[in-house]
Order: C-alpha cells, then structure tokens, then sequence
C-alpha cells in the first residue's frame, strides 16, 4: 500500500514539529538563550495563561527572559510529553503536557505540572513557534515547601514581562 505525496508531507510537518518542540527543551534546560528564542518566530510569543504569569514578545525579551529564568531557577529539566498536532498548511497548532523538575544538591523536585498550547508556522523552509501559552493548574505549587523558596525571586522577575 503506497502513500499519498500529501500523508507523506504532513508525517514530515508533523515529525519537525516533535523535533522542535524537543528542541525548545534542549535549549531552554540545556542551551544558550539565543538557541532557545531560536524556535521562535521573530515576534514570537510566550505566555502564562494565569495572573501573575509573564508575557513576553520578541527574540531580543525571549532572550533576557532565559537569562533571567536561569538565573533565578537555575537546573531545570522540562519533560513534554503527549504532543498533539493539527496542520493547516503553513501553520498548525499543538498541545503537549508539561512536567517540570529541578535539580538541586539535596533532591530532585517536582516542581509543576501543567500542559502547553502553540501555534506554529512554517517560515523559511522550517517550523517554528509563534506562539506557546503555559497553563499550570496549580501554580500555588511553586509558592509553597522549597520549591517556594527557590522560585521566590523567579517570581518578582516575571513583574518585568508583563505587558
């Protein structure tokens, strides 16, 4: 049984859409700042879907945010799991759970669950995110034991990233 140059071509979008949304991960935990705006388009978009949560808009303010993020909660470790895409041609958009861990001398923390939502475009022979909404269920999580502690000041930062 062939398939069709269509089934072909939306596997192939699908398959560079797990690969950049792996790509964020590896940035953002393991990468420099301006890999991780990299994914972005260059008016790309992250944001919290809760009061509190930043916004933020651009390369340049995706870049000081992951300067910011690193140095007020430093060794994280993003897990996505269960990406779903729909195509539309050059844009698509996605969904994909979100567990977050971090890595300190005395344990390993979970520190939130929750799940992205993004839309994507395919510029200039590649995917991209142009949008990527974080909602946490429970943010109160992250205010509370030593997970509180440490994301105290990540916190006050995310005052600077709203509009």
């Amino acid at each position: 049984m062939s398939r069709s140059d269509a089934y072909m071509s939306d596997a192939a979008d699908r398959v560079m859409i797990a690969d950049l949304v792996a790509r964020y991960v590896w940035a953002l935990d393991y990468g420099t700042a301006e890999e991780w705006a990299g994914v972005f388009t260059p008016n790309g978009i992250l944001q919290g879907s809760i009061e509190g949560m930043p916004r933020i808009v651009g390369k340049q303010r995706l870049i000081e945010f992951s300067g910011d993020l690193r140095r007020t909660v430093s060794h994280l470790h993003h897990v996505t799991t269960s990406l779903l895409i729909k195509l539309d041609g050059d844009r698509a958009t996605g969904k994909s759970q979100l567990n977050e861990f971090m890595s300190r001398p005395e344990a390993i923390y979970p520190c939130f669950h929750g799940w992205y939502e993004d839309a994507y475009e395919y510029v200039e022979g590649r995917w991209l995110i142009s949008s990527r909404t974080v909602h946490m269920p429970h943010p109160e999580n992250t205010q509370v034991g030593k997970i509180g502690e440490y994301f105290t000041e990540f916190w006050k930062v995310c005052e600077n990233y709203r509009d």
